[in-house]
């Protein structure tokens, strides 16, 4: 036998038994790892298996928040089964909602300990079991997977528990209706530097939860110290778009909607048709002309008791400076057609009037609102915001200090929403400002499959992502890569 062959035999048995023992200890992890336990006037199911290091808190029939807390490979899901409301209300009317939270913590803390046991030994049990069925009464081997798995379960969780990140919480990842995604998403907060992590982050859940469940507050939503903003486009005349936008505007209860273009898409007096839901926003309705959109849509626009359409103005509105500027290519035009360099160069030409625009102001605008947000690229920090569509793919980057934040499509891209397998997501933001201040605190995309109805809910916090003046976003955020427009099909 060659010294090659030898090797790789003895490097065979060695690793058998190892994954022997971690798909025995994965087995009985799906299975067993599971235990019920009370938390104040919760019963709350834990459970845990192999995985990415993500804790899921799942509130059913509503939904699940996710978020990605831990580096070991290691998923931790708890489950609410049962929550006796009236234990819930007496206990915040006669002691306070934190009381309630610090007994919930003090039984986390209680039952954290006993339940990683639970897991260590179903997995030892599961690797054992698998071991004897594999190797039958070679004890080596036996002990050998019985070890793997010991070892790497406990190191699993040992590596939980020193890399644990609770304020990940504070920006999760919602999945389920759109109704109840504000309640569970919960407030934005800004002072989490002077509160305990864990603590204060198991306060919002507990407190959105409770709301859910016992309707304590009628309007879970953000406190009144903040402005919220929805910001759509790229309807491209898609009914079920218009719909998305006044259900997230709804749901969020938004002060108002910012569109910035693109409602139509030929530039046809028969497209003005869709203006007949603006109306039903029943908020102010900001709007800037996108390259599909024609003149004439925009003269019908301002004709429109809640719409403010900004061309090269600003405006006040609900407590925000708003500057906008439309489009200045006009794409339906066939009589002027333009290929990517140049329509691309025309839109970063708009900078000009831009920078000529907010120099005139004794202080810059809150927000800019554009099409194409290499129109707004000369007055990169200059301006804390600047939102846009065009592209179809939801991206965020900052320059200069300032935050370029693209949406997605709103209408799913219009007539092309069910081309693809799984249609195009419906896609809008919310913003978040700071009543007194003006200052952007945070913002939620929210995306929605138009065949399965399903709906995600991000939230990302501008104080935990983004660096002061930094040129890029830190690593917990992941843009969408967009790719080269053209000057037709966006």
């Amino acid at each position: 036998m060659s010294r090659t062959r030898l090797v790789l035999r003895r490097l065979i048995l060695v690793l058998l038994p190892v994954a022997v023992g971690l798909a025995g200890a994965a087995v009985a992890m799906l299975l067993l790892a599971k235990q019920t336990s009370l938390m104040g006037p919760f019963r709350v199911e834990l459970s845990a298996g192999f995985g990415k290091g993500l804790t899921t808190v799942a509130l059913p029939p509503l939904g699940r928040l996710t978020a990605d807390t831990h580096l070991a490979p290691v998923g931790l899901t708890a489950t609410l089964e049962d929550l006796r409301i009236q234990q819930l209300t007496t206990e915040i009317r006669d002691h306070g909602i934190q009381e309630v939270a610090d007994r919930v913590l003090r039984d986390a803390l209680d039952t954290a300990p006993r339940f990683a046991l639970r897991v260590l030994l179903v997995s030892a049990i599961g690797a054992t079991a698998l071991a004897l069925l594999v190797f039958r009464s070679r004890w080596k081997q036996i002990v050998g997977a019985a070890l793997a798995a010991v070892l790497f379960v406990g190191g699993s969780e040992l590596l939980a528990w020193r890399t644990y990140r609770p304020e990940a919480l504070l920006t999760p990842t919602f999945s389920g209706s759109l109704s109840v995604a504000p309640k569970l998403i919960g407030p934005v907060q800004r002072a989490i530097d002077r509160i305990e992590a864990f603590r204060g982050e198991l306060t919002a859940i507990l407190d959105g939860a409770a709301r859910v469940y016992s309707s304590i507050d009628a309007n879970p939503l953000l406190g009144t110290d903040q402005i919220r903003v929805l910001h759509i486009s790229d309807i491209h005349l898609s009914v079920l778009g218009i719909q998305f936008a006044k259900e997230a505007a709804s749901a969020f209860d938004v002060d108002m909607v910012v569109d910035t273009g693109d409602l139509t898409s030929f530039g046809t007096p028969a497209e003005n048709l869709v203006l007949g839901s603006i109306p039903g926003f029943r908020r102010p309705y900001l709007f800037v002309r996108g390259n599909h959109d024609s003149v004439g849509l925009v003269a019908a626009m301002r004709r429109i008791p809640n719409v403010i359409v900004l061309d090269a103005g600003t405006r006040r509105v609900a407590g925000l400076t708003v500057y906008g500027l439309g489009h200045p290519v006009f794409t339906p035009d066939r009589t002027r057609v333009i290929d990517d360099e140049t329509f691309a160069a025309i839109a970063r030409g708009a900078g000009t009037r831009i920078a000529s625009d907010l120099a005139r102001l004794p202080t810059p605008p809150d927000l800019v609102a554009v099409h194409d947000d290499r129109m707004a690229e000369a007055v990169a920090g200059q301006v804390p915001l600047v939102i846009s569509g065009h592209f179809h793919q939801e991206s965020v980057r900052t320059v200069g200090g300032t935050v370029f934040l693209r949406v997605g499509s709103t209408g799913g891209a219009g007539a092309n929403v069910f081309t693809q397998q799984g249609g195009i997501p419906l896609s809008a933001e919310v913003l978040y400002f700071d009543r007194a201040t003006g200052a952007f605190l945070a913002y939620d995309v929210i995306e929605q499959s138009p065949e399965s109805g399903s709906l995600e809910v991000k939230r990302h916090v501008i104080s935990q992502e983004f660096q002061p003046g930094a040129p890029t976003p830190t690593p917990t955020v992941s843009p969408t890569a967009s790719p080269s427009p053209t000057s037709t099909s966006p």
